[in-house]
C-alpha cells in the first residue's frame, strides 16, 4: 500500500497527514521561514500560486494561516488535483482552487505576488521555460520560493512527493550555484539560496518518511502501528529538523532559493 492511497478519500486522514506534514518535512521548515518574511512585508492579502502542488500541503498550510490570501494551485497529475479539489471543497475552503497544468506551458503576466515550487523544476525537462513561465507570472516585487534536489550524491533524497508516489524521475539536479544562475537567467536580480537536508534533514526523512512507506509496502496492517511508532518518533523528529533548519549547511540534499522580481519588471 503506498500513503497516498492511505489518505486518498480518507479526510480526517488526510487533514492528519497535513498536520504532520508540517512538522516532519525539512523543506517545510525552510519555506515557511520565507512565508513568514514575505508575509510580514506584504501586511494584506496576496495571491499565491502554489506550483506542482501535490498533495496540497502548502496550500492546507497556507490556508490556515493566511485564510484572506487567494491560491491557485496546479499540478501536472489529475488524480492528485480531483482528491485536492474534493478535500478542501468538502472543507469549505472558498479561496482555494486546483486545476491541471504543467508549469512549463503556463502563459499569465503579472498575476501572483508569491508563487511556491516546491521540489517541481528538478522534473521537467524544459526547467529554463518553467522559470521564465514564473518570472512572468509573478507581479513586479513579487517572490518566487522554490527548492530542489542537490546534485550531491546521497543515498536519500528528500523529495515528499517522489517518496509516496515513487513515479517521477529527477530530470535535473542543481548546486547552489546552478540554482542561482538558473533564476538570474530567468530574469530575476535578488536571489538567495543555502543548502538544507544535512545529515540531521536526511535522518529526519528517513525517520518520518522512508520507514513509515516502507512498512506499508510490505503489509498494509502496520498502518494501525503509525500512531504508535509517530507517538515515540515525532519529538525526535522535530529536534533534527530544527537543527537543520537552523544551522547552516555546507552541502545537503536540497537547495532552498529566494528569488525577488524587481519591481521595474525588467
Amino acid at each position: 500500500m503506498r500513503l497516498t492511497t492511505v489518505f486518498h478519500n480518507r479526510p480526517t486522514l488526510r487533514t492528519l497527514f497535513y498536520v504532520l506534514t508540517d512538522g516532519l518535512i525539512v523543506t517545510f521548515w525552510h519555506i515557511r521561514r520565507s512565508i513568514h518574511t514575505f508575509a510580514w512585508r506584504l501586511k494584506g492579502s496576496a495571491h499565491v500560486l502554489d506550483a506542482g502542488t501535490g498533495m496540497g500541503q502548502y496550500v492546507h498550510y497556507l490556508s490556515l494561516r493566511h485564510p484572506n490570501w487567494n491560491i491557485y494551485a496546479v499540478d501536472r497529475n489529475p488524480d492528485e488535483i480531483f482528491a485536492c479539489n474534493e478535500y478542501f471543497h468538502r472543507k469549505h475552503y472558498e479561496r482555494v482552487l486546483f486545476r491541471t497544468e504543467n508549469v512549463a506551458e503556463m502563459q499569465r503576466n503579472e498575476v501572483y505576488d508569491l508563487i511556491l515550487a516546491v521540489n517541481v523544476i528538478e522534473y521537467i525537462e524544459e526547467d529554463v521555460q518553467a522559470v521564465a513561465n514564473m518570472y512572468a507570472a509573478l507581479k513586479p516585487g513579487g517572490q518566487l520560493l522554490l527548492s530542489v534536489q542537490s546534485d550531491k550524491n546521497f543515498p536519500l533524497q528528500p523529495n515528499l512527493s517522489n517518496k509516496l508516489t515513487s513515479n517521477q524521475e529527477v530530470v535535473h539536479r542543481y548546486n547552489n550555484f546552478d540554482l542561482k544562475k538558473l533564476l538570474r537567467d530567468g530574469g530575476f536580480k535578488r536571489c538567495k539560496a543555502h543548502y538544507s537536508y544535512g545529515y540531521s534533514g536526511r535522518l529526519s526523512t528517513f525517520l518520518g518518511i522512508s520507514v513509515p512507506n516502507q512498512l506499508l509496502r510490505r503489509n498494509d496492517n502496520y498502518l494501525y502501528l503509525l500512531p504508535l511508532y509517530f507517538l515515540f518518533m515525532y519529538p525526535v523528529i522535530i529536534v533534527l529538523n530544527t537543527i537543520d533548519a537552523y544551522i547552516g549547511h555546507s552541502e545537503g540534499a536540497e537547495v532552498v532559493a529566494v528569488a525577488t522580481k524587481s519591481r521595474e519588471g525588467i
